[in-house]
C-alpha cells in the first residue's frame, strides 16, 4: 500500500507543473505570468556552425547555440535574425564590400571614389588620384601670364636680354623729371622688356586710385608736383601692404629755392602709410655713399653718386628697415620689407641716379637700379619667391 501511495503522489506532482525536460538535444522553457498579461520565451536550438557578417556564434566541437528571444505583450514581436547585417533608416543601407558611397537618402560605398547626392539631385564625384602639381605647358617660358609655364618653380622669369631686370614687371612712375632729365633712364628701363608709363599729378587730382594701381607691379615715385591725398595714399598703403607690390621713392629735386620743406612733405605723403620718412635739410655734396656688401640691394655696389639729398629715416618702426648705404654718417638709403610679409619700399634719399650725367659718368647706376627692382618687386612674380 505505501509503495501504491508512493507512485500516486509522483504523478500527482508531474500534472500540476507546467514543465519539461527534455535531453535529446532540444529544450523549452515557459514561465507564465498570468497577471499581467505578458510571456517571456526562450529558445535554444542546436543547429550546425555557420559563419554571416554580424552573425555571433559559438562553437563547442560542432555545435552552435543561437539564442532568439522574443518578448510579448498583449502583442506579438517576431524574432530578431541575427543573421542579418543591413540597418536601414529612410531608407540608409550600409555595405561593406571595399565600397562605400554615402547619400542623404541613399547609400554609402568606398571604392576610391566618393559620391555625394542629396534627394537624388546632386551628384559630385571626386578620386584620390591628384594631378601633378605643375604641367609644363612652355619648354622656356615666353608667356608674362603670373604662371610657372615651364615648372621650374620660378613665375614668369623672363629675361630675354640677361640684363637682371624681370622683362614682364609693368612699373609706373609717379610724377615729372628733374633738372636734368634723363631719357636714357626710361628708355633703358623699357628697353629691358619692362613696360613703363609715367603720370605727371600736377593738375591731375585723386588719380592715385586702386583701379590705377593695378596696372602695375611696381610704382616709382619721382619729382612729385603735389602731395597724395589721403585717399590716394590709403591706395598707395594697399597696393604694397596688402597686394604685395612693391615703391621706390626718390628726393632731393630742390625746386624750392633751397627750401627742403616742400619737397620732403610732398614726397612723406607717400611714405606715411609705412612710417617712413624723409628728415632735415639737404646734404651730400657730391660724394659716394658707403654701402652695405652684403645687402642683395647694395652688394657689388661701390660708384654710384649722392648730391643735394635728404636723409631717409624709418620713424614708426611698422616693419623691418635696413640701410644698406649712408653718406656723411646719415642715412642714404633705406630697405622696408612691410608687416606681414607684404610689399616692399626702398626709400633712396637722392634723385642723381635718373640723370643721364649719372649714368654716363658712374659705373655702377645701372646695375644699382637692377638691385632696386629686383629686390622691391612683388616677391612671387618674375622669379623665384624671395
Amino acid at each position: 500500500m505505501m509503495a501504491s501511495l508512493g507512485l500516486m503522489l509522483a504523478a500527482c506532482s508531474s500534472n500540476g507543473n507546467d514543465s519539461a525536460g527534455v535531453t535529446d538535444g532540444a529544450s523549452s522553457s515557459s514561465t507564465d505570468a498570468s497577471e499581467t498579461d505578458a510571456q517571456t520565451t526562450t529558445d535554444t536550438t542546436v543547429t550546425p556552425p555557420t559563419s554571416t557578417s554580424g552573425e555571433s556564434a559559438s562553437e563547442t566541437g560542432t555545435t552552435t547555440t543561437t539564442t532568439a528571444p522574443t518578448s510579448t505583450t498583449d502583442a506579438t514581436t517576431e524574432p530578431v535574425d541575427p543573421s542579418e547585417t543591413t540597418t536601414t533608416t529612410d531608407p540608409t543601407a550600409t555595405t561593406t564590400d571595399a565600397t562605400t558611397t554615402t547619400t542623404t537618402d541613399g547609400t554609402t560605398t568606398t571604392d576610391g571614389t566618393t559620391t555625394t547626392t542629396t534627394d537624388g539631385t546632386t551628384d559630385t564625384s571626386s578620386t584620390t588620384d591628384q594631378p601633378p602639381d605643375c604641367v609644363p605647358t612652355e619648354d622656356v617660358e615666353v608667356s608674362c601670364d603670373n604662371i610657372d609655364n615651364d615648372c621650374d618653380s620660378n613665375v614668369d622669369n623672363i629675361d630675354v636680354g640677361n640684363d637682371g631686370i624681370c622683362d614682364c614687371l609693368n612699373i609706373g612712375i609717379l610724377g615729372d623729371v628733374g633738372y636734368a632729365p634723363s631719357a636714357n633712364f626710361q628708355a633703358w628701363l623699357e628697353d629691358q622688356g619692362s613696360s613703363v608709363t609715367r603720370t605727371k599729378l600736377v593738375n591731375n587730382p585723386g588719380v592715385v586710385t586702386p583701379a590705377f594701381l593695378a596696372n602695375y607691379d611696381l610704382v616709382l615715385v619721382d619729382r612729385i608736383e603735389r602731395a597724395l591725398s589721403a585717399d590716394e595714399a590709403a591706395a598707395l598703403e594697399a597696393f604694397v601692404k596688402e597686394d604685395g607690390r612693391g615703391m621706390i621713392t626718390l628726393i632731393g629735386y630742390n625746386f624750392d629755392n633751397q627750401n627742403p620743406a616742400p619737397e620732403r612733405d610732398r614726397a612723406n605723403s607717400a611714405l606715411a602709410p609705412f612710417g617712413l620718412a624723409y628728415e632735415g635739410g639737404y646734404f651730400g655734396d657730391g660724394v659716394i655713399p658707403t654701402f652695405d656688401p652684403v645687402h642683395p640691394i647694395s652688394m657689388g655696389i661701390s660708384d654710384v653718386n649722392f648730391a643735394g639729398g635728404i636723409q631717409p629715416v624709418d620713424v614708426e618702426n611698422q616693419g623691418t628697415s635696413e640701410v644698406f648705404a649712408t653718406v656723411q654718417a646719415a642715412n642714404a638709403g633705406i630697405a622696408h620689407q612691410t608687416d606681414m610679409e607684404g610689399g616692399r619700399v626702398v626709400v633712396w634719399g637722392d634723385e642723381w641716379i635718373t640723370f643721364d650725367s649719372d649714368w654716363q659718368g658712374y659705373a655702377d647706376v645701372q646695375q644699382f637700379w637692377v638691385n632696386m627692382v629686383g629686390w622691391a618687386k612683388p616677391k612671387d612674380f618674375c622669379g623665384a619667391p624671395q
